[in-house]
């Protein structure tokens, strides 16, 4: 193996093309285009490097300028490239890698669910290498009313819509053990409003607990809700305290995957 440092040429070769990287970053961040200066600004360049830059991306349609106002914005190969990214991805390609990662690292359970109208369905799961060990119901849809996963489902949602699944309170062949009554679902949903992630504890099986957060999609939206579940005695409130820092990495790293580029 080769372990003397890299030419000249290529280390400025890799540089040029992160300074280009930085400056795509920063035209897909703004919701309208942004100056040189202000591209300048957020990457660290000097104005005449990323009006360089901006030249060179222009020249291969990753950047475009408007001729009026003299800024430029993404080009339209970025769009290109961004759908063939998109037609080789599925949610199970971005998910599974850093679902197994967790599940090893927790030594517990993880599950991907997602939204289907007024029902949530579980559609992924990784258990770890231990006797006992709790699981997710795969395929199977669940009603909104109840749950760790289903409280970020209805965070998404406006308050008339949260008011309308608790008044109905829809049926299904699963009965929790322990549902919280609307008041404190409610209280619940803004909870998680406020934090970014649920807690459940023995409410939809008992002696199970359920850590949930978010994954999110290209355009910034709920795509998936990414859960850790254990049975009650491993997984109290100090614990979920421990594992939410890597749950939620776990879900960043899918969202990433997914196209998301927000904080």
């Amino acid at each position: 193996m080769d372990l003397s440092p890299a030419p000249a040429s290529r280390r400025e070769e890799r540089g040029a093309l992160r300074r280009a990287v930085a400056v795509l970053d920063a035209l897909a961040t703004d919701v309208a285009p942004p100056s040189v200066r202000s591209i300048a600004e957020c990457t660290g360049l000097s104005k005449s490097a990323v009006q360089r830059i901006l030249v060179e991306l222009e020249g291969v349609d990753l950047a475009v300028r408007d001729p009026a106002t003299r800024r430029y914005g993404l080009g339209p190969r970025t769009l290109a490239l961004g759908s063939a990214y998109q037609r080789g991805l599925s949610l199970h390609t971005a998910a599974i890698g850093p679902m197994t990662d967790l599940a090893a690292e927790v030594r517990e359970t993880v599950g991907l669910s997602v939204g289907h109208g007024d029902r949530l369905v579980h559609v992924e799961q990784v258990e770890p290498e231990r006797r006992l060990s709790a699981r997710f119901h795969v395929g199977r849809p669940l009603p909104l009313w109840f749950g760790a996963p289903a409280r970020l489902l209805l965070a998404a949602r406006s308050d008339d819509d949260v008011l309308r699944v608790l008044d109905d309170r829809e049926q299904t062949d699963i009965v929790p053990v322990n549902p919280p009554g609307a008041d404190e679902l409610r209280r619940q949903v803004e909870e998680v409003r406020r934090t970014g992630h649920a807690r459940a504890f023995e409410e939809t099986i008992e002696g199970v607990h359920t850590l949930s957060v978010v994954v999110r999609g290209a355009d910034g939206a709920l795509a998936a809700v990414l859960s850790v579940t254990a049975p009650a005695e491993r997984m109290d409130a100090d614990r979920m305290d421990e594992v939410l820092p890597r749950l939620q990495d776990a879900a960043d790293r899918i969202s990433a995957r997914l196209g998301h580029r927000g904080p």
